[in-house]
C-alpha cells in the first residue's frame, strides 16, 4: 500500500482577511501556527518516508512546524515540489475574495462561486476566472488537472510499497483533488487550514475519508 497524506498550511495573514491567495505568499498567523502544531501531533506516530511541500512559504512553514512533532522525522527525506502549489489565480491575486467571486458569478446569472460549482463543477470554475481574468492568466481546468494527476504521479513513484508521504499544499488544489479521485464523483469540500485528506495511490488512486 502506497498512501499519500495531504494537509493544507495553516491559517494565513490573507486568509484571515479573506483575500485570494494562489501564487502570492504570506506568513502564517499565530492560530495557523497553532493548527499546524496541532495537525503534526495528530500525525505524529506515523512514518513518512517522504516530506514534501510546495515552494510557497506558508506551505514549508507548516512543514516546518509539522516534521517538529513527529517521532520519527530524522528519517524522513524533504523536498518541494512546485506542480503542490496553490491554483493561479491571475489578476484576482491578493483580491477581496467575496468581490472576486461576484466579478466572476453575476454576468453569468449566479450569485455564489458554490452556485457555479454545483452547476457546473469545481474544474470548470477554473475555466470561468481564466475567462474573467481581464488578462486571461488564471489557471484553466485542463491545466489545473493536468498539474495535480502529474504531481500525484511524481510523489506515487517515489514511493516503495508500504510507504507513506506527507505533503502540505493549499485550500483550492486539495479540494480539486479530492474531487478528481473522489470515487462516486461526489465534490469535496473547501478543506479548513490544517485539515489532512488522505489518498489512496496503491493502485487506482481514490480518498480515504480522514475527517478535516
Amino acid at each position: 500500500m502506497k498512501t499519500i497524506y495531504f494537509v493544507r498550511h495553516g491559517q494565513t495573514l490573507l486568509n484571515q482577511f479573506h483575500r485570494m491567495q494562489g501564487w502570492v505568499d504570506s506568513p502564517l498567523t499565530k492560530k495557523g501556527e497553532s493548527q499546524a502544531k496541532a495537525t503534526g501531533e495528530r500525525l505524529a506516530d506515523v512514518t513518512f518516508s517522504l516530506a514534501i511541500s510546495s515552494d510557497m512559504m506558508r506551505a514549508i512553514h507548516t512543514l516546518d512546524i509539522i516534521l517538529a512533532q513527529n517521532k520519527h522525522a530524522d528519517t524522513i527525506k524533504r523536498e518541494v515540489h512546485q506542480d503542490v502549489r496553490e491554483i493561479y489565480f491571475g489578476s484576482f491575486e491578493g483580491i477581496d475574495s467575496v468581490q472576486t467571486w461576484n466579478m466572476i458569478s453575476r454576468p453569468l446569472g449566479y450569485l455564489t462561486q458554490e452556485a457555479l460549482i454545483n452547476q457546473y463543477g469545481l474544474l470548470k470554475v477554473r475555466d470561468f476566472m481564466h475567462d474573467a481574468d481581464p488578462f486571461h492568466e488564471a489557471e484553466t481546468a485542463d491545466h489545473t488537472e493536468i498539474r495535480i494527476k502529474n504531481a500525484v504521479s511524481k510523489i506515487t513513484n517515489e514511493l516503495q510499497d508500504g510507504e507513506n508521504a506527507l505533503v502540505v499544499s493549499h485550500g483550492t488544489l486539495l479540494r480539486n483533488l479530492a474531487t478528481i479521485y473522489s470515487a462516486d464523483g461526489t465534490i469535496a469540500k473547501q478543506p479548513q487550514n490544517g485539515s489532512v485528506t488522505i489518498l489512496d495511490v496503491t493502485s487506482a488512486p481514490k480518498v480515504i475519508p480522514s475527517g478535516q
